[in-house]
């Protein structure tokens, strides 16, 4: 059980990763969230935001292939998708069917993770 963990860790880790490019390709950042953004600040914000998501999953990655750290890398990986899955519905005002897709995502990795979090758990007890 502890590979599907570490399948499910890999690929939710990849989820978190790939938003990362967006740092690097700040054409796209209004294409993939479909927003406009009105200004350098609000760019730098959102590159940065890039960045961590990109610390996000690298650990997430890097954990799933060491096999070390799996407490602290799946708490950052649920922390960072669970409360963008708040927000989404907090706010839920006027938000782009791109951050639409952006939350759909996140709750399918959180489950993913999830399934094999609670499936290595069921096993380590046995």
């Amino acid at each position: 059980m502890e590979l599907i963990f570490r399948i499910t860790l890999f690929v939710a880790g990849l989820i978190n990763l790939l938003p990362s490019l967006l740092a690097f390709l700040p054409h796209k950042i209004s294409q993939s969230y479909g927003i406009e953004i009105p200004n350098s600040n609000y760019e730098l914000l959102l590159r940065h935001r890039a960045i961590l998501f990109g610390i996000i999953g690298g650990l997430m990655i890097y954990s799933s292939i060491v096999k070390k750290h799996y407490e602290i890398t799946t708490t950052a990986g649920l922390v960072s998708m669970i409360s963008f899955i708040i927000l989404f519905f907090l706010i839920d005002n006027g938000i782009s069917p791109e951050l639409k897709k952006v939350m759909i995502i996140d709750v399918v990795a959180t489950v993913i993770l999830c399934l094999g979090l609670i499936l290595f758990f069921l096993k380590s007890k046995s």
